[in-house]
């Protein structure tokens, strides 16, 4: 239990909002845990994308989303690949927002942990675990703290959308915070938006010229830059994948100028190896643990 994790280390406590919920699967463990962190820029904006109203009302169709698609099949085939299944494996997932990967890990048995710096975005996130009946442990925190009392814990670390918002070598201490956490032989998996994707480029910088950008400092990775900074980081077996090139069409050009939605998430295409929305990063910790598989380098 997470308890047992954080107890006694300086600047974490047990939340108030520990309990349980009983039913469907039995005992639902929903525990919180704050740590203190120095104060994020990043926090005020979070804060106000998680309490816009309506969200709970496309929580579903979301989450369906992240299932369909070529993301969440890339991440499924690459973990049980690595450890032979999910269930049982412990998990992380930093700046988690909702936690979209983290219900469907936790979906398969996974044993999950939960961290963002946003207490709306963790209370999302724990309205769905329970909805779904999974057990979950939330962490409020900044990523960028040291979590030291949770190093080399879990067997997968995860982040999708995060460590875009950092700049300079804070890039480079996010994606070791995910290194720090595994355990030998753990994997990491990061999601970034593609620099290289054409609609997501001039979406954003539409919206930049509008004064209507919502996410605050965003910079998305290059294939190159994100492979460099996992390897500098001390990973090994580091492959980037892209998925995603007509969803962008559909989410950021349909949906985001033209105001017609257009759900193409699943439709794959040529281009996404250069052009896709999404960046992969599946890589990992040197050491003893799981079973060795070889894996090429994709930049």
């Amino acid at each position: 239990m997470m308890r047992s994790l954080a107890a006694g280390v300086p600047g974490f406590m047990p939340g108030a909002r520990s309990g349980n919920v009983i039913g469907g699967r039995g005992s639902v463990a929903i525990d919180w845990f704050y740590a203190s962190a120095p104060p994020s820029p990043h926090r005020s904006v979070w804060d106000d994308i998680w309490r816009q109203p309506g969200l709970q009302t496309k929580d579903e169709r979301v989450l369906d989303r992240e299932r369909r698609g070529p993301r969440w099949a890339l991440i499924n085939a690459a973990v049980e690949t690595e450890f032979g299944k999910i269930s049982g494996l412990r998990t992380i997932e930093l700046g988690s927002g909702r936690g979209d990967l983290s219900t469907l890990l936790a979906g398969k048995g996974a044993d999950v942990t939960l961290v963002d710096v946003s207490a709306p975005a963790l209370q999302h996130a724990e309205s769905r675990f329970q909805r779904h009946r999974l057990s979950a442990r939330f962490v409020q925190a900044d990523i960028r703290c040291d979590l030291v009392d949770l190093h080399g814990r879990f067997d997968v670390a995860t982040s999708l959308g995060v460590i875009e918002h950092f700049r300079g070598s804070m890039r480079d201490r996010v994606i070791r915070a995910h290194y720090n956490l595994l355990r030998p032989g753990g994997v990491c998996i990061i999601g970034v938006p593609n620099a290289a994707c054409p609609p997501y480029r001039l979406w954003k910088l539409y919206l930049e010229t509008v004064r209507w950008w919502p996410y605050g400092m965003e910079i998305p990775y290059t294939r190159r830059e994100l492979g460099s900074r996992a390897r500098r980081s001390g990973f090994e077996r580091i492959d980037v994948q892209c998925t995603g090139f007509w969803q962008s069409v559909g989410d950021f050009w349909c949906g985001g100028l033209a105001h017609r939605h257009m759900d193409w998430a699943n439709v794959r295409s040529r281009c996404d190896r250069w052009w896709g929305a999404n960046l992969l990063l599946i890589a990992r910790r040197p050491g003893e643990g799981n079973r060795q598989n070889s894996c090429t380098s994709s930049f």
